[in-house]
């Protein structure tokens, strides 16, 4: 999976477009943004995805267990199943093609002897977090371009409740031709929600679709042009 470059003009242009866009809580100004942005770049994760999967705590880059999960899947030379995952044990094998290459096991156990925090919450998803996290490290390092930790290695509180079953396995996110991306530009433009009313057509393209680069550029340059609502 090849990373678009982006040069410092860029960077800037998309920090101030992601931090007008209000679609990222966490992000108060561009500047904020555009860290987000750098980091993800360093470690090959592209724009999009920086935002909404990395967190900088203690001045270190985190990024949550399912970007990472993804990250392995989609590198083309590595895959994982997960073999065990209850409250108290989650275990994950790896592998480079057919071939077992490895096993990260995480334990209730392990996180006591780690003093991590919060144990009581969303435990299954820790246990999971961590395993994979030291299963990269170990197995499937040069997945990214530099070393990455998940937030509950830093006793950062667990934000989101993302389950995974036993041998997952994790969907491609949806691709749309030309004409239907159009369309949803049109109605991002407009301010407009999904049918169901679960989010915005901006949200769906940043979350749920895979862009292309010219996508991309053309979603980003609405962005640029006066957020969501279309207005300067």
């Amino acid at each position: 999976m090849q990373i678009q470059k982006h040069n410092a003009t860029e960077v800037m242009a998309l920090g101030k477009a992601f931090a007008e866009s209000g679609m990222f809580p966490d992000i108060k100004s561009a500047a904020q943004a555009i860290v987000k942005i750098q980091a993800g770049a360093e470690l090959g994760i592209g724009p999009f995805q920086s935002m909404s999967g990395i967190h900088i705590i203690s001045g270190k880059p985190t990024i949550g267990a399912g970007v990472m999960a993804s990250m392995v899947k989609a590198s083309g030379k590595y895959n994982y199943k997960v073999t065990e995952q209850t409250e108290k044990v989650c275990s994950i094998d790896f592998f480079e093609g057919k071939d077992l290459i490895g096993t990260s096991t995480f334990t209730i156990e392990d996180a006591k002897k780690a003093g991590t925090k919060n144990l009581d919450k969303f435990p299954r998803n820790m246990l999971f977090a961590r395993a994979m996290s030291n299963g990269v490290k170990w197995y499937t390092p040069d997945v990214f371009a530099g070393p990455v930790y998940v937030p509950e290695e830093m006793d950062a509180p667990i934000t989101q409740d993302v389950p995974h079953e036993v041998v997952p396995a994790i969907p491609p996110r949806t691709t749309v031709s030309d004409k239907v991306f159009k369309d949803a530009l049109k109605k991002v433009k407009e301010g407009a929600m999904l049918k169901d009313g679960s989010k915005s057509v901006a949200a769906w393209l940043v979350e749920d679709v895979e862009l292309t680069e010219p996508q991309v550029a053309a979603l980003t340059e609405v962005l640029n042009e006066g957020g969501e609502d279309g207005t300067n």
